[in-house]
């Protein structure tokens, strides 16, 4: 026993050494190019095998203002959208000076302590204060506060200092006191050179001797070569064959810096080579950026994706921390609204520049469409109108416009419209709803009948598309844009608003038509209606809160008027029992998933056991806001004024008309009325709830109109046999 048990302790000792040294290795090394975009790395022979070396995506870099290095790097280090000021560019190294006094100095002016660090951020203070008037959890300096919590040790070298510091990549690092252990960011680690912008540029060798002193030291160490940020910015000046020129010498500096720190690298460590900054004057895709991660999980030719975006090929910039921590084996704080990037399967650079290439077209024909698309839904619905009252022509020419109006939300869905150019996707739209209406009118088919055609299969494509993780919705023009990334997946609030207005109205018109049938069919209809329900709140289906409340509304308004319930305490107790069980199953479902599956309802009760009330209070307030804003600028809320001022103005005239279109459609009215109650609920619950309100009251509105001109045209014509 003596004898073995100093062998043991020998052997334990080796372990532990063993575990320290694979713990040491964990190590995260991030080269940020501010200021250039995939298409320009990928196209530069220098470059472009280093993007083959690792697991590659596109990343969106909405912030909570613009996606600029001021706003970009207080978010990267947040994990969260996040805003900064004109002094984001103050990071400086102690000894350096600022306004005739020195970096300590300043920092303990600023912030009323001491300095411990080699790296000092002046702005923080400010920084920290605009972000807290944010309606939603954002931390500045959250990364680098959970890094000096776990004991890592953090470094950053180089800058983009202009006429003046220009050193924002700072705060991707900074803790929320504006400090970062080491590293150096002032002007020694740049070479003066006449012909360069701004007369400075990357020292490579001063990089590399800092990069090899500072590593053995450092768990995070950022890299941010500046120079193409100082080439954009300088650019307007320089010939296209300067710009290129130095460009290309910009890329081979850097490969040249990757080609020695990979060989540095161990296994488990990663290299980040990061894009989070678009060239100045991009718009639509080209406002997106890219990373490649290289080492650990991430093999050569793989996509990254994560739970942000639920989309193979894109993540956000607000996961880069959740990545940066899960490597490292530290817990992702909650108030972190990131998620952490992870292998989503084998791609290549070409795909994802196509991939880009396909969001941006939907990108530039989003815009132009739905502001024709709206403007003819008010001239074509007033116009309606006005014909009802002044009998300029016979009612029947509104028919197949009207009808095409109803069209274009299932037409959008079904066609790659991401495949085209913006005139051709017009073009392509319109000969789309013409056709399908034509052939709708030559069937002869009564007005009930096309609706049905119209509403039961939008309602049913949109149901099997989700379950399908929804790719239709994904490319639709009606659809969500990760350029923006206000969401990524599920249901979007203008498919939300069509899901709820077509299921109501198809399972109002099968229920007028199968009339015969009604105790079969009726029991069928909400079965679907409440399967539809279901999947609009869950987290792998529709993911929308506010969409379940709005079609939990719509159900049950049209089930209960259909239905012909009568109103008695027994079977208001059945609605609340009813109402309860749907919050319950809602509850339950959000809370039961994984943390990176859960929807915005399952972060929302996270961040409520973080935050209590106060973090349902920010959601309700960010979302009146931006109901505010879009009411005020967005063009759908001129269609749900039109649709809402025509519905008000055919309840009053013509005399006993809508009461003519209850008497004769009843359950198509239980289904009006259903569609009405959803719109106002989504109009209330929904951040963007004008969207949702208008396309859900497109498929009462329009059908309203239609039946109105139906039952005019009817008793003129009575009249003139009459006479």
């Amino acid at each position: 026993m003596k004898k073995t048990l100093p062998a043991f302790i020998l052997l334990f000792s080796i372990i532990l050494l063993l575990t320290a040294k694979v713990a040491e290795a964990q190590k995260v090394v991030i080269v940020s190019l501010t200021r250039t975009n995939l298409e320009r790395v990928a196209a530069d022979r220098s470059m472009a095998p280093w993007l083959a070396r690792g697991s590659v995506g596109l990343l969106n870099t909405a912030t909570a203002a613009r996606p600029a290095p001021e706003h970009v790097y207080v978010t990267l280090g947040a994990g969260s959208r996040a805003m900064g000021r004109e002094s984001s560019r103050l990071g400086l190294n102690s000894g350096e000076e600022y306004a005739g006094f020195s970096t300590e100095e300043v920092y303990r002016r600023h912030l009323g302590k001491a300095a411990e660090s080699r790296i000092l951020h002046l702005g923080i203070a400010e920084i920290l204060r605009v972000n807290k008037a944010l309606q939603h959890p954002v931390q500045p300096g959250l990364l680098g506060d959970s890094l000096r919590e776990a004991g890592k040790v953090t470094a950053v070298i180089g800058n983009a200092d202009t006429s003046g510091p220009s050193r924002e990549a700072v705060l991707f690092l900074a803790d929320s006191n504006g400090q970062v252990d080491l590293g150096s960011v002032d002007k020694s680690i740049l070479q003066a050179d006449a012909l360069f912008p701004f007369g400075w540029r990357m020292d490579k060798q001063r990089v590399w001797q800092s990069f090899q002193s500072l590593y053995p030291q450092a768990d995070v160490l950022l890299v941010d070569w500046g120079d193409l940020a100082r080439l954009d910015e300088y650019k307007t000046l320089l010939s296209d064959e300067v710009v290129q020129n130095l460009e290309s010498e910009i890329y081979e500096d850097i490969s040249w810096f990757l080609t020695r720190v990979f060989v540095e690298l161990a296994a488990d460590d990663l290299l980040i080579l990061l894009l989070p900054v678009p060239p100045a004057g991009e718009n639509g895709a080209g406002l997106l950026g890219f990373m490649a991660v290289m080492g650990g999980p991430f093999p050569p030719g793989g996509e990254l994706t994560s739970a942000t975006t639920r989309r193979p090929g894109l993540a956000a910039n607000t996961d880069v921390a959740p990545l940066i921590l899960d490597h490292l084996d530290i817990p992702v704080p909650g108030n972190m609204l990131g998620r952490t990037i992870g292998y989503g399967g084998p791609t290549d650079v070409a795909e994802l520049l196509q991939m880009q290439a396909e969001i941006d077209r939907i990108f530039q024909l989003r815009p132009p469409l739905l502001r024709t698309y709206v403007f003819f839904q008010i001239v074509i619905v007033l116009g309606a109108l006005a014909n009802i009252f002044l009998g300029i022509m016979p009612g029947r020419w509104f028919v197949a416009p009207l009808l095409g109006l109803l069209t274009v939300p299932l037409v959008l869905l079904v066609l790659p419209l991401y495949t085209v150019s913006k005139f051709w996707g017009f073009v392509v739209t319109i000969l789309a709803v013409v056709i399908f209406v034509f052939v709708l009118q030559k069937t002869g088919l009564s007005l009930k009948h096309k609706f049905a055609a119209i509403a039961v299969p939008t309602s049913i494509l949109l149901v099997l598309d989700l379950l399908r993780d929804a790719p239709w919705i994904k490319a639709s023009v009606l659809g969500y844009d990760p350029v923006s990334g206000a969401r990524y997946y599920g249901l979007g609030n203008e498919y939300m608003g069509v899901l709820v207005g077509a299921t109501v109205l198809g399972a109002a018109v099968l229920l007028t038509l199968l009339s015969r049938r009604r105790r079969m069919v009726l029991p069928g209809l909400a079965l679907y209606l409440f399967a539809v329900l279901f999947l609009i709140v869950s987290p792998q289906g529709g993911a929308n809160f506010g969409g379940t409340v709005t079609a939990l509304v719509a159900f049950l308004v049209t089930l209960v008027i259909a239905g012909r319930f009568r109103p008695g305490w027994r079977s208001s107790l059945s609605l609340l029992a009813v109402l309860f069980a749907v919050a319950a199953a809602a509850l339950f479902v959000n809370l039961r998933v994984p943390q990176d599956a859960q929807s915005h309802l399952g972060r929302t009760l996270a961040l409520m056991e973080d935050d209590g009330w106060q973090a349902l209070q920010d959601v309700a307030s960010r979302k009146a806001a931006m109901n505010i804003s879009l009411f005020r600028y967005s063009q759908w809320s001129r269609a749900f004024l039109a649709f809402l001022g025509v519905l008000t103005v055919l309840f009053y005239r013509p005399r006993g008309m809508l009461r003519d279109v209850h008497r004769q459609y009843p359950d198509l009215a239980a289904g009006f009325l259903g569609i009405i109650a959803g719109s106002i609920t989504a109009f209330l619950v929904n951040d963007s709830g004008v969207v949702a309100a208008a396309t859900t009251l497109l498929y009462a509105g329009v059908p309203i109109i239609l039946l109105t001109l139906d039952i005019m045209d009817k008793q003129v014509k009575n009249t003139a046999e009459h006479k």
